[in-house]
C-alpha cells in the first residue's frame, strides 16, 4: 500500500517531497541540491558523511541557503527525510514536518530567508545504528554544528529553537564560543513540533504551543524584514536567550 499523505499542506500546493508520491517534484528538488547558495552546504553534507557514516539528509533547495536570515533548528532528522525524501524540508511526509509547514504559513515565513536544519544532522533512532541517547549525539554533532554555522553567511541574525534537545544543545555551544558572526543574533526558544507536543497548551503560559511555534517565527521573520515586531497579548514566544 502507499504510504499516506501527512502533509496535506505541501500536496495541496504541489510541494510534497517524497520519492514515492511525488516522484517528479522530488526529482527536481534531487536535481538543484548542488545549486546556488545551498551547494556548498549540501557539499558539506557529502563530507560529514564520509567523516561519520552516517546517512545525513541534505539542506532543502528551496530555501535560502547559506544566505537565511532565520535559520530554525530542531533536535535531529526524521525517518522520513533520513530515509525517504534525504532532504531536511518543511515539504517532507511526516507530521513534525506538516506541522512546521502549518506554523511557517501562519507566521509569514518563507523558504525566500529561512533555512531549517537539527542540532544533530543524523536521525538518531535509525533501527541500522545501536541504541543512541540524543544528547550524546548532540556532543558529538557539536563540532559539525560549529562548521556549519562557520559557513553561513552572511550569518543569520534570527536563530528559532524548536524544542528542548535544541535548546540544551545551543547553550552548550554558547559556553564553548560561538562565532563571532552570530553572537548578535536574536535566539528564541519555542516548543517542538511533533504531532505529541504541536496540540498540546504549554503549562507555563497557559497559551497554545502551536500558537508559541507560530509567534517565534512570526517575530523573527518581521525582524530579519525590517519590520516592526508586536509580540501577542498573551505573553512573548519563547524566551530570548542573552550571550
Amino acid at each position: 500500500m502507499p504510504r499516506p499523505v501527512w502533509n496535506k499542506l505541501a500536496d495541496k500546493r504541489g510541494e510534497l517531497l517524497s520519492r514515492e508520491l511525488a516522484p517528479d517534484v522530488h526529482a527536481e528538488r534531487w536535481a538543484r541540491r548542488y545549486d546556488g547558495t545551498v551547494g556548498p552546504l549540501n557539499r558539506w553534507v557529502d563530507h560529514v558523511r564520509d567523516t561519520t557514516y552516517e546517512n545525513i539528509p541534505y539542506f532543502d533547495p528551496a530555501s535560502a541557503g547559506a544566505g537565511a536570515h532565520v535559520l530554525v533548528l530542531l533536535q535531529d532528522p526524521s525517518g522520513e527525510a533520513e530515509e525517504g525524501s534525504g532532504f531536511v524540508s518543511k515539504h517532507n511526509n511526516d507530521p513534525t514536518a506538516h506541522n512546521t509547514n502549518i506554523a511557517t504559513e501562519r507566521a509569514k515565513l518563507g523558504y525566500d530567508i529561512s533555512l531549517h536544519w537539527n542540532v544533530v544532522p543524523w536521525w538518531v533512532a535509525n533501527t541500522a545504528k545501536p541504541v543512541r541517547s540524543l544528547w550524546k549525539e548532540s556532543v558529538r554533532a557539536q563540532p559539525y554544528m560549529v562548521e556549519l554555522l562557520e559557513m553561513l553567511d552572511p550569518a543569520p541574525t534570527e536563530v528559532i529553537l524548536l524544542g528542548r534537545p535544541a535548546t540544551r544543545a545551543w547553550d552548550r555551544l554558547v559556553r564553548a564560543g560561538l562565532p563571532e558572526a552570530l553572537r548578535g543574533a536574536t535566539v528564541q526558544t519555542a516548543p517542538h513540533p511533533s504531532p505529541l507536543v504541536f496540540p498540546r497548551t504549554d503549562a507555563a503560559t497557559g497559551r497554545g504551543n502551536s500558537d508559541l511555534i507560530v509567534e517565534a517565527m512570526r517575530m523573527a521573520g518581521q525582524r530579519a524584514r525590517g519590520e516592526k515586531v508586536r509580540p501577542a497579548a498573551g505573553g512573548p514566544a519563547g524566551r530570548r536567550r542573552p550571550f
